[in-house]
């Protein structure tokens, strides 16, 4: 009888993988979807004041200016130092020039005239259309 009572019966514990793997995949699924729709320019929320225009032709240039400032080309962050080399070469190429509308209009001056230094003539203002 003690043979008996001293053996002790073990449980298998078993864990059913089939929900983890489920939530797993919708997760998957979730962030691959969520992904599609990042922003041009990651890093750089730029709110463009609005006004009554016709859109311009596909710029070739970008340059865009945060709410904090900071300036970035073709979304590669860069400091206004560095403005001049990373758009120079331009020549005839018009720039178009993407600022946040809480921007103070003596940093947008301050974007223009380097790029003037680096031989850009022809700038552009970008806007987002009234009712959109």
């Amino acid at each position: 009888m003690l043979g008996r009572a001293g053996r002790r019966q073990q449980i298998g514990v078993h864990v059913d993988m089939t929900p983890m793997v489920d939530v797993m995949m919708l997760l998957v699924i979730f962030f691959m979807m969520t992904t599609a729709f990042v922003t041009v320019y990651p890093g750089f929320a730029v709110n463009l004041p609005q006004a009554s225009a016709e859109k311009q032709a596909e710029k070739q240039l970008t340059v865009l200016i945060a709410k904090d400032g900071r300036i970035a080309v073709n979304g590669q962050p860069v400091a206004k130092e560095e403005l001049a080399a990373a758009v120079g070469g331009t020549g005839k190429t018009t720039v178009s020039i993407q600022a946040d509308k809480e921007v103070s209009h003596g940093r947008v001056i301050e974007v223009m005239d380097e790029l003037h230094r680096a031989g850009v003539s022809k700038m552009a203002i970008a806007i987002e259309e009234k009712g959109r």
